[in-house]
């Protein structure tokens, strides 16, 4: 399985578990894209910045919205009790 089709596999069984969070009209990722990146954050076990080069370098494509570094950051630690669903 390569690394595309996991992060694939990944997003579609959290977007599944997350169908009843609505998105903010001001957000530009949807609650089941921050969940997802929170967990590939987690799986990855680097630090933040590392991270963050890696996902845009690698995987940008695949989330098109992603916002910059720190707000990115922001976000996962705000939303961290999605994870748990």
């Amino acid at each position: 399985m390569s690394t595309v089709e996991f992060i694939t596999a990944l997003f579609c069984e959290v977007d599944d578990r997350l169908t009843g969070l609505p998105k903010h009209p001001e957000a530009r990722l949807w609650p089941s894209e921050v969940v997802t990146l929170g967990l590939l954050h987690a799986l990855k076990g680097v630090g933040n910045r590392p991270f963050y080069r890696w996902l845009t370098r690698d995987y940008r494509p695949l989330f098109p919205r992603l916002p910059e570094r720190t707000r990115l950051f922001r976000l996962l630690k705000t939303h961290q009790d999605w994870t748990q669903v």
